[in-house]
């Protein structure tokens, strides 16, 4: 499990970086559902690693950040997680943490579905991130695994 939850992890920070330079060079960083969207994924990442990491999740209510912010908080989080994942063993991966905006029945699951989830939530709004980009005109980018593989697993590029 840990070889295929790392190359997850891997994946989602190199598709992140090809999602935001199409993004960048879509001439549509003032894109309301392109920013709604991306903050919600890139905040629900960052509450995810305050609960690995055993800190108290904050939601702070702020305005909708610009593209330069959320690329930024992007950035920051998958270096957080590049370290996470570096440290894991089947140890920390049986670990079960509580996941606190799901409380009654509580949620209480494994480190490595809790890092699965960070990826399929990724996944699942970046795919409607890159639709959004095709419907404004620019040029969506196809980050699936498979082309991340063919590519031999490169690095993100911010």
């Amino acid at each position: 499990m840990i070889g295929p939850l790392k190359d997850l992890l891997s994946h989602q920070a190199w598709a992140d970086a090809v999602f935001f330079h199409a993004w960048g060079s879509s001439g549509a960083l003032d894109d309301l559902d392109l920013r709604s969207r991306m903050e919600h994924s890139v905040a629900t990442t960052e509450a995810f690693l305050h609960v690995l990491k055993g800190d108290p999740v904050v939601m702070p209510d702020r305005p909708l950040p610009d593209f330069l912010a959320l690329k930024a908080r992007c950035e920051a989080g998958h270096q957080v997680l590049s370290a996470l994942g570096r440290g894991l063993d089947p140890a920390s991966l049986a670990n079960t943490i509580r996941i606190p905006w799901f409380p009654d029945p509580p949620c209480v699951v494994p480190v490595s579905d809790a890092l699965l989830q960070v990826c399929l939530h990724a996944q699942h709004h970046r795919g409607q991130c890159m639709t959004r980009l095709k419907a404004v005109g620019a040029a969506p980018k196809n980050v699936d695994y498979i082309i991340w593989l063919w590519k031999q697993k490169p690095e993100p590029r911010w």
